[in-house]
Formats: structure tokens, sequence, C-alpha cells
């Protein structure tokens, strides 16, 4: 397989638990902070009433913890088109990715807009707000433009910029962002843009998902995500919103940006069959969509010295993941340097559609500043990974990038309709 032109980052905008931009989320994660919390802002449904510890109970909630966002300041409606009319009934997701991409395109020094070849991806799988407004509206073209349609969340911000590029939304639950990743870079290469940006948001408006997640016992009684850990059991739910601006890094060059960090390649596949659920991860679909990034990218595996995986704290997926990891990248690495698996989600819970982009940013930032953050709850390894074997090992503190070259991580995400994404990041070019 040819390798292609790597993608640029040069903007980012983040949203996350604790943290109100890339730079407030790097120093998140190497502060080792919990930004996880009881303590939902008040706008959001009241889910005490349905508290119950005792695990996979109908009906109820084995938890309340959560990452959470205020995302009700700050918005102006008509800084992005938006009319007071279309703002009433606005999905908040959207008012946070319209915030994201403002922050993005600062970031990246991009001024004049209107009406370029700029693409739009974003990804978006749940649409609470609307759960919650229908029956209570009136159900017209607005409330459908502003709240049903989640094609809205690209839409919204094409609009906003006057953006001429391709514009899509996409769903594949948890890559729904690293998915958006991956078609925008896709669209770069094939010169149906110049620009992109590309990512994805998610918050936590409603019960009704946390109630099912916590009767199929996806949900942690304990409160955290506690990935490859002896004791994980399971994800807590988080907001988040992330964008990136993308360019080829021929033209960025040109352009004279200031480069985050490069995509070397990624991949996206199905894990069709491969599972006894449709909802569960396989280990061939793990070796796959990593065997066809590493080839995208023309990179070994071996100099892959850091994943930053989906990791959101299932026993048996977490056991399944490592596998892939250390199977795909780990035994290939050099003796006495395993690659180092790690997740954000130990930090500020599971965004869900956002949170592959999380992730994404945290790698690109690692790989910028050569520094691999600690993973919480890494004190105890599961026992039932071979980890030694496997050629992998946890981040239990933050430590410098443990190669001498030049440095590539890699991300990978898993979302439960069966798709996987595994995106390929690499230290930017000396500036």
């Amino acid at each position: 397989m040819t390798a292609y032109e790597p993608i640029a980052i040069v903007g980012i905008g983040a949203r996350f638990p604790g943290a109100s931009g890339a730079q407030e989320l790097w120093d998140l994660v190497c502060g080792e902070v919990d930004a996880v919390t009881a303590e939902p802002p008040a706008d959001r449904c009241d889910a005490r009433p349905l508290y119950d510890p005792t695990p996979r109970k109908a009906g109820r909630v084995v938890s309340l913890d959560g990452g959470f966002l205020d995302h009700t300041t700050g918005f102006v409606p008509g800084d992005y088109a938006v009319t007071e009319r279309e703002n009433a009934t606005l999905d908040p997701q959207h008012r946070l990715l319209l915030q994201c991409a403002r922050d993005a395109l600062a970031d990246a020094a991009l001024t004049e807009t209107a009406g370029q070849d700029i693409g739009v991806f974003m990804g978006q799988s749940t649409g609470e707000h609307w759960d919650r407004l229908h029956g209570n509206t009136t159900t017209d073209m607005y409330a459908i433009a502003t709240a049903a349609a989640r094609s809205m969340a690209s839409g919204r911000i094409s609009y906003a910029w006057d953006l001429r590029g391709p514009c899509a939304t996409v769903d594949a639950a948890c890559s729904s962002g690293t998915l958006a990743v991956h078609l925008a870079c896709q669209s770069l290469r094939t010169g149906e843009c110049d620009i992109a940006l590309a990512g994805g948001v998610s918050l936590v408006l409603d019960t009704h998902h946390t109630v099912g997640y916590s009767a199929a016992g996806m949900l942690s009684p304990s409160g955290r995500c506690r990935f490859g850990h002896e004791d994980a059991d399971g994800f807590v739910r988080s907001d988040g919103a992330g964008v990136l601006v993308l360019k080829r890094l021929s033209r960025a060059q040109a352009d004279g940006d200031t480069i985050h960090a490069l995509i070397l390649g990624s991949a996206q596949a199905s894990k069709g069959r491969t599972a006894k659920a449709i909802i569960a991860p396989s280990l061939e679909g793990y070796l796959h969509v990593i065997t066809r990034a590493c080839a995208v990218a023309d990179v070994s595996p071996d100099r892959i010295a850091y994943v930053e995986a989906h990791g959101n704290a299932a026993p048996a997926g977490d056991r399944t993941e490592l596998h892939a990891i250390g199977a795909a990248i780990g035994v290939h690495r050099p003796t006495g340097r395993p690659c180092l698996v790690g997740s954000i989600k130990t930090n500020i819970g599971h965004p869900e559609a956002a949170g592959g982009i999380a992730g994404l940013i945290k790698a690109a930032l690692a790989v910028r500043n050569r520094t691999v953050p600690a993973s919480l709850h890494s004190d105890q390894p599961t026992s039932q990974v071979d980890w030694t074997g496997l050629g992998i090992a946890p981040v239990p503190r933050t430590i410098d990038w443990p190669d001498s070259e030049s440095a590539i991580a890699g991300v990978s995400t898993y979302g439960l309709s069966g798709t996987f994404v595994h995106i390929l990041v690499g230290q930017p070019p000396h500036q």
C-alpha cells in the first residue's frame, strides 16, 4: 500500500471536563487531575432519584459520577449566524461545536474563510436535547433544524463561516469523532478540500442512556474509568467537544503554519461478525484496523512507543484491546522498551462521540512535547493480561518520551456499532 502525505494539525479547539482549551487539557493530564465529579451543573436532569447501588437494576443508575461542562455561558448567537428564534431550541451540542470551531480557527490563524473550499466533518451520536424537547415544543422546521437533525452539527459550522467544502455529520458511536478526522484526511488527500475542520461532541443531557448503560452493567459502580486496572468496572459518562483544523503538510508548510502534530495515517473498519454480540469489540477487528493504519502511514509497528487506547474500562473490552495492541505493536518493540498504553478517560470520563477526539488531542500534544502523561488508576494492572509477554506497559506517572527517534503514537477507538478507527500521530517537523 502506498503511503500518503501526512496531514498537519494546525489548529485545536477543546472543551472537556476541567479544561477549556488544548493547553488546559494538556496541563490536566500531565498534572494527573481527576475531573470526574458527582455534582453536575444545575441545568442537568437530576439523576439522584434514580440512584441505587444495586448492580444492573432496571430503571436505576448505579452511580451519579460523571465529567461535566458548563455549556450555558459564552455563546452569542449572532456571532455564529444563529437567530434568536433558532437559539431558543438549538441543541447545546451544536453551540459547543461552534465555540470549539471558533477556537480552532483562531488557533490556526484562519481569519479569511468565506467562500473557501473548507470541509467540515463532525461526529455526533446522541440527541438527548431533542429527546427532552420532543413533545414539549411545536415540531416545525425550526425545531427540526435546531434540535432534531444531527446533520446540523456540521451544517451550522459551514453556514456560520460560509465554508463551501464538503460537509457531513457522522455517527459511529464512540468512534464518531475519530471517524470524522479519518474522513477529513481522505477529503484533503483527494483534493476535495484544501482545509478541513474535524471533530466530535457529546453532552450528557438526559438520563435515558445512563439508565440503559447501568442496567447492562456497563456503568462503573465506583464512578471512575479504571482502564486496564484489576478492579475495572465500566465507564462514567461525560461531556466534551473537540475540533481540529487540518491541512496537507505541504500546504501547511507553504502557509507558514504552526504545526501541532502530524496525522501520518489512519484507517477504519468494521468487525463484521467476529464478536459474539453486535456491540462487543473483537481481537480481529482491532488487529485489522491497526495493521491497515500502519500500512497507510508506512510506519513499522516497532516505531510506535505509545497508544492512546479506547480504554473505556469495560473489563472484557480492555482485555481485548490490550491483547490487540500487544499483538500488533508491543511484540515488535525493542527488548526492554514496551509500548506504553493509557487513556484520557481515566481523567475525564467517557465523552462518547468526543472520546476519540479527546484522546487524539492528548496524543498530538504528547508527541509534540515528547512526553507521555500518566494514566490514572494504573497502580494495579489487570492480571488478565500478560503485559510483559505482549510488550506493553501502563503509564503510572508522567514520563519523557521513551524513544530517541521522532515520536509516533497510535490512537485507538471503538464504537458499539462495530466501527474501529486507528490514527497514527507523529511529531511535527522542526519549526
